[in-house]
Formats: structure tokens, sequence, C-alpha cells
């Protein structure tokens, strides 16, 4: 600029300067002196050796903030081509300011959001991180810069995480969602949602990186955990509920045509309903939480235990063969346990058990099918009498 029109000099002026806000030029009207001197301008106490001054008006947005001011030594005559050559310089000046501005204001946004806000390249390199992640994970900015998100994301998670990230770079998805586990400086594993989005080049229109919004989706995955434990378990004893007894019971039918075998178990509490008329609900709770928990020790590791409702509790039992004979293992060793004697607020006594059994092997039409037959038993067991079992005829 200074060779085109052979300047002095050429600069910003704001507030803080020497040049009284009085000579600045008006709002979106150029201050063009063509010999300063001759008009005894009062540009001349400024800049005294000059005789062309020029001052375009600088703007932040619709806000006039300063002036671009160029004078030269010699007169100049205004032409149509220098006014338009020092607007343009105005209006360049004024852009550069707005694009400070407004990355000024893009860093308050992004060191002041609760939201974790981060910058990478294609390859997955972080380029900014903001301050906000100390709050989610414990870590300075500055130490995941330059680092993948990989390092720190659950064993379990990476692989899925890592296929959109290389969809992304490849050019096959340009934004996703998507939630994992980062582990927290305190070794811990934060559950978080990330919002990424693929950035282009503003000149070129290529893909030049990606951005990520961050937040703490821990508090809703426990409520969500808590909701589906809820949806699948009995409020009272804490076990399987019907629904899920259902849910395992079709995925071990499913099983049991490659030859994996299971028994059903239908545990029914004699004299149960008077203990709740003379003690009352309360004591009748304790009382079945309590078998709950006595049917949950005898069982191994691969078992279910269910409430299926009232008295009546259900066990999926899987062991290898001869599985019937596994099954009375596991009927006795239930009586044995469960009958035992406890005392319950003013309740002291024991329960007793009948028990069906059924055992499935090959093809089984249904779970209703299995547990009717498991039910049948266990009536049978019932009416000989308290603590005893039965096992369902084959049919």
């Amino acid at each position: 600029m200074r060779a085109a029109l052979e300047c002095r000099d050429a600069l910003i002026c704001g507030d803080d300067t020497a040049i009284p806000r009085a000579l600045w030029p008006p709002s979106g009207t150029p201050l063009l002196i063509e010999d300063a001197r001759v008009l005894d301008h009062p540009a001349m106490s400024v800049f005294p050796d000059a005789r062309f001054v020029a001052a375009v008006p600088v703007h932040r947005g619709a806000e006039l903030v300063g002036a671009l001011w160029v004078t030269d030594p010699h007169p100049r005559a205004l032409t149509a081509g220098l006014r338009a050559q020092l607007e343009d310089f105005g209006l360049l000046a004024s852009l550069h300011l707005q694009q400070e501005s407004d990355t000024a204001l893009y860093r308050l946004v992004a060191d002041h959001s609760a939201d974790t806000l981060i910058r990478g390249s294609l390859d997955g390199i972080r380029r900014y991180v903001s301050p906000s992640i100390r709050t989610l994970l414990g870590y300075d900015a500055h130490e995941l810069v330059g680092k993948r998100a990989s390092e720190i994301t659950h064993p379990d998670d990476v692989e899925g995480f890592g296929r959109q990230m290389l969809a992304m770079r490849d050019g096959r998805i340009d934004s996703f969602v998507t939630e994992h586990r980062m582990r927290h400086t305190n070794g811990s594993w934060v559950w978080l949602e990330a919002f990424v989005r693929v950035t282009h080049d503003p000149a070129t229109g290529l893909r030049d990186g990606y951005v990520v919004s961050v937040r703490d989706t821990s508090r809703r995955k426990e409520l969500e955990t808590e909701l589906v434990h809820h949806a699948y378990h009995d409020g009272l004893t804490g076990l399987p509920n019907r629904a899920l007894l259902y849910e395992r019971l079709t995925a071990h039918i499913e099983r049991a045509g490659d030859g994996n075998g299971f028994a059903v178990l239908c545990v029914d509490l004699d004299g149960f309903k008077q203990i709740n008329d003379a003690f009352g609900h309360e004591v009748g709770d304790r009382v079945l939480a309590a078998i709950g928990g006595r049917l949950v020790a005898c069982v191994g590791p691969a078992d279910t235990v269910a409430r299926r409702g009232g008295d009546e509790f259900v066990i999926i039992h899987v062991a290898d063969p001869p599985l019937l004979d596994s099954a009375v293992v596991l009927a006795q060793e239930v009586i044995d346990v469960a009958s035992a004697p406890m005392t319950i607020a003013d309740w002291s006594g024991s329960v007793g058990l009948s028990i069906g059994i059924a055992a499935a092997v090959g093809s089984i039409a249904g779970g209703e099918d299995i547990l009717r037959a498991a039910d049948r038993a266990m009536y049978e067991a019932k009416a000989c009498g308290s603590n005893g079992y039965r096992i369902a005829e084959s049919r």
C-alpha cells in the first residue's frame, strides 16, 4: 500500500491515540484532503509534515471504532481511483477488526461454555480443548491438545467410536452423535455425549477438521440404568420380575435346540398367607425378601432366580448332564436353606416350600409350556405336604 501511494504513514487510530476524535471522519464518509497546508487543516497539528491526508472510517459492525489514516508529504490530486483504493483499504481494515472481534467472541464463548468444545484435525488429533475439560475429566486443556480421544476412551467403546471417526475422516459422514466413556484423572470412567461435525475451509470449501461439543451424561445414564432395572426387577426383593423371567426363558429355549438344556423349578411358599394375616403385610414383605435372598444363595452364577408374583418364585437352572439330577440336588438344597427358622419383627418361625421341576432338553414350544409343566409338578408336591418336590412327567 505504501509503495502504491508513496505514503509516509498508515495506521489505525483509536480512542487512546494522540489523534483527536474530532478529526475522525464522519461515519461512512472518508476524510480526503488534497493539500492540508493550503487549507490550514487541523490535521496539520497531528501530521505537520503531511500535505495529503486521508482518513477512512473503520467500523466494527455498525460502530465507528477508528480510522485508517494515510498521509503523504506531497499534495495529491483526488481521483476516483485513489478514492476507491482508500475506501477498499478502509473496508479491509473493518473486516480485519470484525474478524478479530469475532475470534475473541468465539474464544470467550468456548472458554466459558458449560459444554467442553474441541477442535481437531481429520486425523483425530486435538488442536484446541476448552478449559471446561477440567470440570469434566480433571485434565488441564493443554494436557489433551495434540492427542487423540481414543487414548482415554474406555476399551469397550473404542471400536465403535473409532469406526465413526474413520467414516468422518474418509468423507462418508459429515456429523455424528456418540455416547462413550472416558477416563477421568481420578481413574473413574465418565459417560460423555459428543456432537461431532466436520468443518470446511471457507476459501476452498475442503474439509479441514472437526468440532465437538461434549457434555457429561453420567447422571442420565444412571437414571436410564435405574429405569431399566425397575422395568425388569421386582421392587420388593430386587430379583428379576416376570418380564425378565420370560426374556431369559426365551433366550434359554433358543439355545436348547443346540443341546444346551436347562431346568425350571417353580417354588411356592406354604403357609405364607397365615403370616400375612397374623402379622401384617410389612412382616410378610420382609419374609418374601428374606426367602428371595436365601434362594439366590443356593444357585450358581448361570442360574436365574425370579419372583413371578405373590409368594411364587421361579429358578432357571443351567447344568451339565445329568441335568435332572442336578435340579433335584438344587431343589433339596433350596428346601433345606429357605425353610430354616428365621425371626422377623414379632414373628419367628419357618416357611415351607413346594417345588415343581421340569427339565427342558431339545425342542421346546415356549416358555409357558415348561412353566405349566413345572407348575403342575409343584401343585402335586404341595398336595403331598410341605417341603417337598416333584418332577414333571415327560410329555
